[in-house]
């Protein structure tokens, strides 16, 4: 069992080597030949690795082996949990020592309409992205992030570095939270709000709350990671 799948994720990769690549952009649903190479690399996906290895608990390393050859750019280090589904996995870079937790759904596209969106997904060194998390085209996340299980960010956050988001927050369209900050459980944040670094926010909708604060043992924790 162990080397079918393992001739499996070889075959698919070899496939994805010989198919056209996918690109960010926008294209429209059955009419423009990007869409049809994103079907390409979504069917072999979809319907292929993905009942076979994910739910695998012993199979870190064949995930990770899998997601490699189908073009993300992640390390050995990266740790995605069975049951993590990433989509798109081409247009994805995960950093060091990043963990994607169960059940988290991480997608590098959107349909809209008859229109098809696909926009790279990045998340940074040492980031923790939660249980249950959803995750849509285009996010950014800093280094050292801790997004909480259950929380939902729609396409275009960006979260910068040291940022701490609470359980079952819901950031909406192009939301931008600055280095340092942090977010209540159950935050709501409306599409195009920007907090400023190092500041708390908090309720439904999200407002400032104040200013973070800091133990001792944080401060050095961050100077350290800054090389201060």
């Amino acid at each position: 069992w162990l080397v079918f799948l393992i001739v499996l994720v070889l075959v698919l990769g070899a496939l994805r080597a010989l198919l056209p690549k996918e690109q960010p952009g926008t294209s429209r649903v059955f009419a423009d030949r990007a869409f049809f190479v994103f079907l390409l690399h979504w069917g072999l996906d979809k319907y292929l690795p993905a009942p076979l290895i994910t739910q695998v608990q012993l199979l870190t390393g064949l995930r990770l082996l899998h997601y490699r050859l189908q073009g993300a750019q992640l390390s050995w280090s990266t740790h995605i949990s069975p049951g993590a589904q990433i989509w798109t996995p081409a247009l994805m870079r995960f950093g060091h020592l990043t963990y994607i937790g169960d059940f988290a759904h991480l997608s590098a596209h959107l349909s809209q309409g008859d229109k098809l969106v696909l926009a790279p997904i990045v998340v940074g060194d040492r980031s923790n992205v939660g249980a249950h998390c959803k995750v849509g085209p285009g996010c950014t996340i800093g280094s050292d992030v801790r997004l909480g299980a259950l929380c939902d960010l729609a396409p275009g956050v960006i979260l910068g570095d040291d940022v701490e988001i609470g359980p079952a927050c819901q950031l909406g369209m192009g939301v931008v939270v600055g280095a340092g900050a942090r977010l209540e459980p159950r935050t709501f944040l409306n599409s195009w709000t920007t907090v400023p670094p190092g500041e708390l926010w908090g309720g439904d909708p999200g407002r400032r709350l104040g200013d973070v604060a800091l133990t001792p043992g944080e401060l050095r924790k961050r100077r350290r990671r800054r090389g201060e």
